[in-house]
């Protein structure tokens, strides 16, 4: 199937894909690369234009104000300022991503630095994966302006870019959307404008390429989680809707042209139903967990003591505590731990198996991998496109009737 960019300004179904720079961890010893759905579009860009996106220049600035811009070969750049600040050595590891393509974000990241976590904890490694995210967006809207329709995250404290543009997949006109989601001080996660989430400068976008209720594949990243890698022999990718909610259209169109092309699948219709208060209540769990060891804390008087509580205060931070600050609570329970816009999509992810966690500790997306997302895809807009009335029925029966802006951190103006 051949990719070529569009003359039409709309297209008739939607991809959306995105990176959660230093979204790494969740609750329940859930651990995951959040770039796989921005490196599948921007691989979509790719062959639509042929744009080479190697790393050309990583400048660091060292020091307490310091900070990371990367450059791509094309032309695009990306910056970011950790919060504190940038020292001589991870100067020396940032620069070892030159001469890599700008795909996998959170895979150069950690081939740079080992691993990382967000939530303020590892914020160097969190500000690289940010610069080169954006700057492989960036290359995109600079080299092609008349068909990138693009804009900068505009909720508070945010800094990633979006970008978008119609796509002929043959004959069928799609509209694909990538998105960073990035804090400006390495602190990330913050995810409100995830998925095909359709608010602030987001909106702006989506509107422009006919995307607010269009039924819309979300590309998530490469995953380990108990509940769907445990009893995993092998790598498989799991498709995932809620039949009263999303999608089904979209989901079992992914189902039937992943088994076409001999992967392995999964689809679950039981895990993506939307729970009021439900990260609410997770997020009172965790502070309370965390006060529970403050207590402790207060009454400790041996080092041994102090070093335990200390640590498991760490690891509640930089684990479970992405699990509740990458989205606002009352936004969650319409769009869901994935930003899924309700009757417009369903999500592909690639779940590993507990032995890949056991060898690797972190999943990191691989070129195979991302040829294998992206082989779905285009197998997947085939059979959307064929199912299409259904799909828009559904669209048409469950869209969004709440205006979401309000329950977002939005700045007052759009970059």
């Amino acid at each position: 199937m051949r990719i070529r960019l569009s003359d039409k300004k709309q297209g008739i179904l939607g991809i959306a894909g995105h990176a959660g720079s230093g979204h790494c961890h969740s609750h329940n010893a859930y651990l995951q690369d959040d770039s796989g759905g921005l490196a599948a579009v921007l691989a979509l860009f790719q062959s639509a234009t042929s744009l080479p996106l190697t790393i050309r220049d990583v400048r660091v600035k060292t020091g307490i104000d310091g900070s990371i811009a990367v450059e791509t070969v094309s032309g695009g750049t990306g910056v970011c300022a950790p919060k504190r600040g940038v020292t001589l050595h991870e100067a020396r590891l940032a620069k070892s991503v030159e001469g890599k393509e700008a795909l996998c974000s959170q895979a150069l990241a950690m081939e740079a630095f080992g691993r990382f976590y967000g939530q303020g904890v590892h914020e160097t490694p969190v500000a690289l994966q940010t610069a080169i995210a954006n700057a492989a967006v960036d290359s995109f809207v600079r080299n092609f302006p008349e068909h990138f329709i693009h804009a900068s995250e505009n909720l508070e404290r945010c800094c990633g870019r979006i970008a978008g543009a119609v796509l002929d997949f043959d004959d069928i006109p799609i509209s694909v959307l990538a998105t960073v989601n990035a804090t400006s001080d390495g602190s990330g996660p913050v995810e409100d404008m995830e998925g095909n989430v359709c608010i602030g400068s987001k909106k702006t976008v989506m509107r422009q390429l006919g995307m607010e209720m269009l039924p819309t594949i979300i590309i998530e990243g490469k995953v380990y989680s108990p509940g769907y890698s445990d009893t995993a022999a092998a790598p498989y990718f799991l498709v995932r809707h809620d039949p009263e909610t999303d999608n089904p259209a979209v989901g079992e169109a992914i189902v039937r042209s992943a088994q076409a092309l001999g992967c392995a699948v999964q689809l679950r219709e039981d895990v993506m139903r939307r729970v009021p208060k439900a990260l609410e209540k997770k997020t009172i769990e965790l502070g309370e967990a965390i006060v529970l060891q403050g207590e402790a804390l207060k009454n400790a008087r041996f080092s041994q003591e102090k070093t335990r509580i200390l640590s498991e205060i760490a690891r509640l931070v930089s684990e479970d505590g992405a699990g509740i600050s990458f989205m606002s609570d009352r936004l969650h329970e319409i769009v869901g731990g994935v930003g899924v816009m309700p009757g417009t999509g369903a999500v592909l992810t690639l779940v590993v198996p507990k032995s890949y966690r056991d060898q690797h500790v972190f999943p990191f997306l691989t070129q195979s991998d991302l040829s294998r997302y992206t082989d779905i895809l285009r197998k997947s807009v085939a059979a959307l496109s064929a199912d299409l009335p259904r799909a828009m029925e559904y669209a048409k029966k469950r869209a969004c009737r709440i205006d979401l802006d309000a329950l977002a951190c939005l700045r007052d103006t759009t970059d």
